[in-house]
């Protein structure tokens, strides 16, 4: 096996999963106020993208509260309010460190799945969705539900290819 040079694997990695942007590490009691229906906007869009991948991922514990998370687009140019891409997931309570909350993609109504093990992915986004339009500019969030969490921390990654001249993804936080 040939030893590839950090900026081959680098390339190889865009090639097979796209572009990736991540948020900063995020604070659970912060983001994830679901008993408010807090919505947190996570990534700006510009253009239109092929969402590839989408999750959520917890870098520390959540509490045992259960909190709902659900995946969505808001576009202010052209105005568009908030869209979801898919509905929410089942209650997060006590997910341990690593676990994932996973947007499956496919029809709108497909929930977000939670994974079975923290540290591993059983599942990934089944089918890509094409997201914005040309010249849109919008972003991708969440909304939390049902509960508030009370301590943890997480991170959310997204995966995506430029679908229009000058398309791009950053995070918002």
């Amino acid at each position: 096996m040939p030893n590839f040079n950090p900026s081959t694997r680098e390339m190889i990695g865009f090639i097979n999963g796209g572009l990736r942007k991540e948020t900063t590490i995020l604070a659970n009691l912060t983001y994830l106020l679901g008993a408010a229906n807090t919505q947190t906007e996570l990534f700006n869009v510009h253009g239109r993208i092929l969402l590839l991948q989408l999750y959520l991922e917890l870098i520390t514990a959540a509490s045992a509260h259960a909190t709902t998370v659900q995946f969505n687009c808001t576009f202010t140019t052209p105005v568009i309010a908030l869209n979801p891409i898919g509905a929410a997931c089942a209650a997060i309570t006590s997910l341990g460190q690593g676990g994932r909350i996973v947007h499956i993609g496919g029809a709108v109504a497909s929930a977000a799945v939670i994974t079975d093990s923290p540290g591993l992915s059983d599942v990934t986004c089944v089918t890509p969705q094409i997201v914005g339009g040309h010249d849109f500019v919008g972003t991708i969030g969440m909304l939390a539900a049902a509960a508030d969490q009370a301590s943890g921390t997480f991170r959310v990654v997204l995966n995506y290819l430029p679908y229009s001249d000058g398309a791009y993804i950053e995070a918002a936080l």
